[in-house]
């Protein structure tokens, strides 16, 4: 859901913002947006749940084997978003997305062990989330050891990222922070951070964003 349609609202536990969803101030065509997003989920796309309705616009990609994509109430997934998680029978992907957050046009989430996004989020547009490398450098010692590591993606509550970001493998992201468009993130950012450049550099402390 766009800016304009919030409100901030107190923290919630643990210290993030969050925002209140303002439905009068959306035009019409906005409102029948949504709920034809929410028919989408429950019915077609079948991401449902008890007291969990997510809103699932056209031309959204689930590319789901061995793993599990669970999207939070009324969580809004945009159109061409796509959210892979393909793992093995051993070690199942799993993509989990909180309550109110919203994934913009073209954001790629891709999992192979584990991406986590918070609650009160907003990913903008053309952003890449990815917990893995896709392929794998061959070496030129072929004695080197391949090393399993833990890869999982974790962004806290209220983060908000910017169009054409991309965060890769092992980061965390503290609540409130801010990724500005165009940033890499190869490093954890601490919450209440903005960050930016490639790769990501701490810029200053924030109180939070709206």
């Amino acid at each position: 859901m766009s800016e304009a349609e919030r409100d901030t609202s107190p923290p919630v536990a643990g210290g993030a913002q969050a925002r209140a969803i303002r439905v009068g101030a959306m035009p019409f065509w906005r409102k029948r947006e949504i709920v034809w997003g929410i028919l989408r989920g429950a019915l077609w796309y079948r991401r449902a749940g008890f007291k969990r309705l997510p809103i699932i616009h056209r031309g959204v990609k689930l590319r789901v084997a061995s793993g599990v994509v669970r999207l939070g109430h009324l969580s809004e997934m945009h159109e061409r978003v796509v959210l892979s998680a393909i793992g093995t029978p051993e070690r199942p992907a799993r993509i989990s997305i909180g309550e109110y957050t919203s994934v913009w046009y073209g954001t790629v989430i891709s999992a192979q062990q584990e991406i986590t996004i918070g609650n009160h989020c907003a990913i903008s547009w053309n952003c890449t989330i990815i917990d893995n490398d896709m392929h794998t450098l061959v070496e030129l010692d072929a004695a080197v050891p391949v090393r399993a590591a833990d890869n999982a993606v974790r962004i806290g509550d209220h983060v908000w990222v910017g169009a054409q970001a991309i965060i890769l493998k092992g980061v965390t992201i503290g609540a409130n922070s801010m990724v500005a468009a165009g940033a890499v993130v190869t490093k954890d950012v601490p919450p209440n951070m903005l960050v930016a450049g490639a790769p990501a550099r701490p810029i200053r402390k924030i109180a939070g964003w709206q």
